[in-house]
């Protein structure tokens, strides 16, 4: 039998072959659904699509959006649209799969009037919003909605629930992490609690790839 030091320096080795085998198929993902979006294929799984792109661009999906809107919205609220568009742009050119890119580019192509672009932004937006939806009914972390960042959330709530986000909260349970959201239905003023999993912005998603390694 392998002693126990012995055991966790393959376990260590093992952990770093597969981060490194997942990081290189989330680029070959991702390039291969880019190009097949790009070419204006609807019919792609934009939930692997989402998960590729965020983790082909190094992941801390949340932390680049972040900054992202901050500096799209400074130019938009001085209604610099062309400014606006260029800053989604550089953010889409990072992560085409992200839906608050898409959002923003968007807004920004309204702004300018370009229709045509903008329906494009809109199309992808609710085919990546879609995705979402499908995975889950958010009613309970084993139902939860199936995110990969937390700017993700907001949209999803307001774009498709119509609901507003009043408070957040992170809850860590059997090896998976959820936020849960408390939101306000504007028509109703009923409140609801709707869930997320986030294991994809907290570093704990597993591809569905499996090595077995004999340890003994």
């Amino acid at each position: 039998m392998l002693s126990r030091m012995r055991r966790r320096f393959l376990l260590a080795i093992l952990s770093a072959i597969l981060s490194s085998v997942a990081s290189a198929q989330s680029n070959e993902d991702y390039a291969a659904l880019l190009k097949r979006v790009q070419q204006g294929d609807m019919t792609v799984d934009f939930r692997a699509f989402r998960i590729a792109g965020v983790l082909a661009s190094g992941g801390h999906g949340s932390m680049h959006e972040s900054a992202d809107r901050m500096a799209f919205r400074k130019l938009a609220e001085a209604r610099d649209y062309q400014g606006a568009l260029e800053s989604a742009n550089q953010a889409l050119a990072r992560n085409y799969a992200s839906i608050v890119n898409h959002f923003d580019a968007m807004i920004a192509c309204q702004g300018l009037q370009k229709t045509d672009e903008a329906a494009t932004h809109e199309e992808l937006l609710n085919a990546l919003l879609d995705s979402i939806q499908k995975s889950g009914d958010g009613q309970s972390p084993e139902t939860a909605w199936f995110v990969v960042t937390t700017t993700e959330e907001y949209i999803f709530v307001s774009r498709v629930l119509g609901f507003k986000a009043k408070s957040q909260a992170f809850f860590p349970k059997d090896g998976h992490f959820y936020d849960r959201l408390e939101v306000v239905d504007p028509k109703t003023n009923e409140r609801h609690s709707v869930w997320f999993n986030t294991d994809v912005d907290m570093g704990a998603y597993k591809p569905p790839t499996h090595v077995d390694v004999p340890l003994r």
